[in-house]
């Protein structure tokens, strides 16, 4: 979803990132894309070095070495136009509390050029608080809240949208409505979004991509799937639907030996594919399209998985410890 033709537009550029609190260095040579139409991940135990290299993609900390743009602009030599393509929420929102959702939604919509009336409330109806947004925000749950700051963050149409920890006070209900959102966001609107996390469930859910930091350094920056892929061996397997057996195991047998393809049926309509990690989620997206040129109709393609993402993530942490804040 986040190409363009087959190019990825990069979004946010981190390269070489350090950061030092005194003589105590927090992120070592951090380097990372994230790029237009995607969910990207930033996953770490506390103390990893999370919060502080978003504080320091919005600005809120300096680089001490290394460099940051987004949308091509450097945060430290044009920081106004960098963070015009910027919405975040970084810890907790703040509003006026004796005010009302809407005034207060109003307020931040001087702050940035263009915001109309009409904006607010497309941004209202996104958020899912219609009903609530001319009640004072004193009476809002935490929740309610949260949905405020990422109607404040979306006002302007960014480009790029950065949630710390956005799930914090979100019920069940309301934690699948954010996912829906920023799912949205992003495979629709083509918007960047970077979320940070401890919900590895939810990550699984609603990410293209991780990057997992541990001690202040990049553990890895992969797809879902081939993080899981890696953690659980050698292969990636996956349950295939076709509308013709036959004809898939013909096109299988075809590949097999260039890919070391193996396959068993499952059922009438099913079967087990299997290949080497080494080819990732672009063979499985090969197969798909021979597929459809010979005419076989391609109704499910479901990863099966050993682990999920809670633990190849406990696995890339366990050593890590929390000594870098």
């Amino acid at each position: 979803p986040y190409r363009k033709g087959n190019v990825m537009e990069t979004a946010v550029q981190i390269q070489s990132i350090y950061k030092y609190f005194g003589k105590r260095q927090v992120l070592k040579d951090v380097s990372f894309d994230v790029y237009k139409g995607e969910v990207f991940g930033f996953l770490g135990p506390n103390g990893a070095g999370k919060s502080t290299t978003i504080k320091m993609i919005v600005g809120l900390l300096c680089i001490d070495e290394g460099s940051i743009s987004i949308c091509g602009c450097d945060v430290e030599k044009n920081f106004e136009k960098a963070m015009s393509h910027v919405g975040a929420i970084v810890e907790n929102p703040e509003t006026y509390k004796y005010m009302s959702g809407l005034d207060n939604l109003r307020i931040f919509a001087r702050m940035r050029k263009g915001v109309t009336q009409s904006r607010i409330d497309e941004v209202v109806e996104m958020v899912g608080l219609k009903n609530r947004i001319h009640e004072k925000v004193s009476k809002y749950s935490l929740g309610m809240k949260q949905r405020l700051g990422l109607a404040q963050a979306l006002l302007h149409q960014p480009e790029v949208l950065i949630l710390d920890e956005p799930t914090n006070g979100l019920d069940a209900a309301g934690i699948k409505s954010l996912r829906d959102i920023l799912k949205h966001l992003a495979h629709q609107q083509n918007v960047c979004v970077i979320v940070s996390s401890h919900m590895m469930s939810e990550m699984e859910l609603m990410c293209d991509r991780v990057g997992v930091i541990v001690n202040g350094q990049m553990a890895c920056v992969k797809t879902i799937e081939e993080l899981i892929a890696d953690a659980s061996g050698q292969r990636m397997t996956y349950q295939v639907g076709v509308s013709s057996i036959l004809e898939t195991q013909k096109l299988l047998d075809q590949m097999a030996q260039e890919y070391d393809i193996k396959y068993k049926q499952l059922d009438t309509n099913h079967l087990e594919v299997s290949y080497l990690t080494q080819y990732g989620i672009a063979l499985i997206a090969k197969i798909n399209q021979e597929l459809v040129l010979a005419n076989v109709l391609v109704h499910e393609i479901m990863p099966i998985e050993t682990k999920k993402l809670e633990d190849v993530f406990l696995e890339l942490t366990k050593e890590g410890g929390t000594q870098i804040a």
